[in-house]
């Protein structure tokens, strides 16, 4: 198992960009809960969340809650949620948890940019 930890974090026009490598397990708790006040928005002008998963080798249960939890607190922060990199195994399993009605995913970071664009 590869350790979690955030490889970046950038802004793309309106967007706020978050790069994940490892796993994502309970270790990625505090990282990411630590990173933003989520419910309070994403601060400066983003008001869209990218969370690229091109590194991300595996998730536990722990570490689709956090990002339940992050996603889910974008209704009240006023931002949207977007994801890319993920497998089709991922895919599916975040559709089957509903996690999608939160969080749109798209096959790469280019297409949400140029949904938002648009």
């Amino acid at each position: 198992m590869n350790p979690f930890s955030i490889k970046d974090v950038r802004e793309a026009g309106s967007a706020l960009i978050v790069e994940l490598q490892g796993s994502l397990t309970m270790e990625a708790e505090q990282p990411l809960l630590n990173l933003r006040d989520w419910k309070r928005g994403l601060g400066g002008s983003s008001r869209t969340l990218v969370f690229d998963f091109r590194l991300v080798s595996s998730f536990s249960s722990s570490g689709i809650r956090v990002l339940t939890r992050i996603v889910r607190w974008g209704a009240d922060g006023g931002y949207q949620s977007f994801a890319h990199g993920l497998t089709e195994q991922y895919q599916r399993l975040f559709r089957m948890l509903g996690l999608t009605t939160y969080l749109m995913i798209y096959p790469d970071e280019y297409s949400i940019l140029q949904r938002l664009e648009a």
